[in-house]
């Protein structure tokens, strides 16, 4: 009840016994960022109060996002009086002195590792987009943005409109309500070419050195896998700084055809699976947030079911760039990022970097290390420099900030969609970020010049002029769904 309200039910409230007026503190939002990352709090179902007996009808739980996930130290303890009445139902004190009372627990207070002004920029560079940005501090995995489009003010949430509010944004079929970013199953594109270049390079398939031609695409045996044109043939590092189909194409082929490492194709594959989920990919990384998908990284089985045991490297050559039956969230992707920034290992993106008088859960603060070589990594970072200097993510330079970064063109059934992954410093990494922006087109007309804004704003602090008229640039370019405007 809004205080007018409570005013005048106070004054006839003589009328109707057995009614009382409650007081009962809300949640307040700050800030209309961050609604799908905070969640939201309701009233509890009646499969919550069958679950936990610490709930009863009327009791407010967390719904979504850290409200939920944090639920239990959220919530703090319930105190408890014991009162008595007499036989009109009015109190007449304490039981026992008030012996067997308990006082409440206030719930424990959070700290995010979000930085709000970096979650504004992202969501106003995501207006009338459809896709997902998220930014990782590499040496700690804490998670420093997480933005999804389209969004809500968390103010939508709170007080007697909520159910309405709610219902209106579950209808709206751009589906504001789903956090695309831990939700959004999306082919990685070229970005994945990065992990293609670390497998091949660890089992030995390829040296940095290693040159393999491109014809404008990787052609063999009446197969064309396409590539925009460059300087051919090429070494690792200026094909991942051109982002060369044809080299991870030929890297795959050999690989699986490889009879002396490997007795058959299943047996490559299921060596190839294994370093994708040691990066990463295909199961979920754990982070701190309800809802949080696994993406897909197919295996040997996969592959002999749908092909009925008859396949080999060509029949399935576009996993190695990031197409096929490749999935990953944006989340999996900036961790790709966090973990070539670091040259080998990361640790589980989390959203909350300190709960009080309690320590995080150790998923939060242990290293996990991949399959690949510290040494191997070096080469791919050297890539993704000379895609920045020299390649396709030129619109990532930073005056006086070494960006390292990668860009990926995801084919989709409408238009492409518009990728990037990329990490700075290089040799003391602050921030690693995932742009994905649906129907984008190429990487580098959305995915890198975001990407190049949101680490200029978190590593200088603030956009420079010319950074802000692009941010407004940007801000104001909408995307229709299912088209490009470009």
């Amino acid at each position: 009840l809004s205080s007018e309200e409570f005013c005048v039910f106070q004054e006839k409230l003589f009328r109707f016994p057995g009614f009382y007026v409650q007081r009962r503190s809300i949640r307040q939002y700050q800030s209309p960022y961050a609604a799908l990352v905070l969640g939201d709090i309701g009233e509890v179902s009646p499969a919550d109060v069958e679950e936990d007996e610490y709930y009863q009808n009327g009791d407010f739980i967390g719904k979504q996002g850290v409200e939920r996930s944090y639920e239990k130290q959220l919530r703090g303890e319930k105190g408890i009086q014991i009162l008595l009445r007499d036989a009109r139902g009015r109190i007449k004190g304490r039981y026992m002195d008030g012996k067997l009372d308990t006082k409440t627990v206030p719930g424990k207070n959070l700290t995010l590792g979000l930085d709000l002004e970096l979650q504004a920029l992202g969501e106003r560079l995501m207006e009338g987009k459809l896709g997902s940005i998220v930014a990782i501090e590499p040496s700690t995995g804490e998670v420093l943005c997480m933005v999804s489009s389209p969004t809500y003010d968390p103010r939508m949430m709170v007080g007697r409109q909520r159910g309405k509010n709610h219902l209106a944004l579950s209808r709206n079929p751009l589906k504001p309500l789903l956090n695309r970013s831990i939700m959004g199953q999306y082919p990685p594109g070229s970005t994945f070419k990065t992990t293609q270049a670390l497998t091949f390079l660890q089992e030995g398939i390829i040296t940095p050195e290693t040159a393999y031609p491109c014809y404008h695409g990787f052609i063999y045996r009446g197969l064309k896998v396409g590539c925009h044109g460059h300087a051919a043939p090429a070494k690792l590092v200026p094909a991942i700084g051109t982002s060369c189909n044809a080299y991870f194409c030929w890297g795959l082929y050999y690989m699986f055809g490889n009879r002396t490492k490997y007795k058959n194709v299943q047996e490559a594959m299921t060596v190839w699976k294994d370093y994708m989920v040691s990066m990463g990919f295909g199961y979920k990384l754990g982070i701190d947030l309800p809802g949080e998908k696994r993406g897909l990284i197919p295996n040997a089985p996969f592959y002999d079911k749908a092909y009925r045991g008859s396949w080999n490297g060509l029949t399935v050559i576009s996993i190695s760039i990031g197409q096929g039956e490749v999935n990953a969230t944006p989340l999996q992707i900036a961790n790709l990022g966090a973990t070539i920034a670091n040259r080998g290992y990361f640790i589980t993106p989390h959203v909350v970097k300190q709960i009080q008088d309690e320590q995080i859960d150790t998923l939060y603060t242990r290293r996990r290390y991949t399959k690949v070589e510290a040494r191997h990594y070096e080469t791919v970072v050297q890539g993704m420099r000379r895609a920045v200097l020299a390649g396709t993510c030129r619109k990532a330079n930073i005056p006086g900030i070494e960006v390292c970064g990668k860009t990926g063109t995801a084919q989709n059934r409408g238009h492409d969609h518009s990728v990037f992954m990329g990490f700075a410093p290089m040799n003391d990494p602050k921030i690693a970020i995932a742009v994905y922006v649906e129907n984008g087109g190429w990487g580098a007309d959305y995915g890198v010049p975001l990407g190049a804004l949101m680490m200029e704003q978190y590593l200088n602090g603030k956009l420079s002029p010319e950074s802000e008229k692009l941010a407004e640039m940007y801000q104001q370019r909408h995307i229709g769904y299912g088209t490009a405007d470009r």
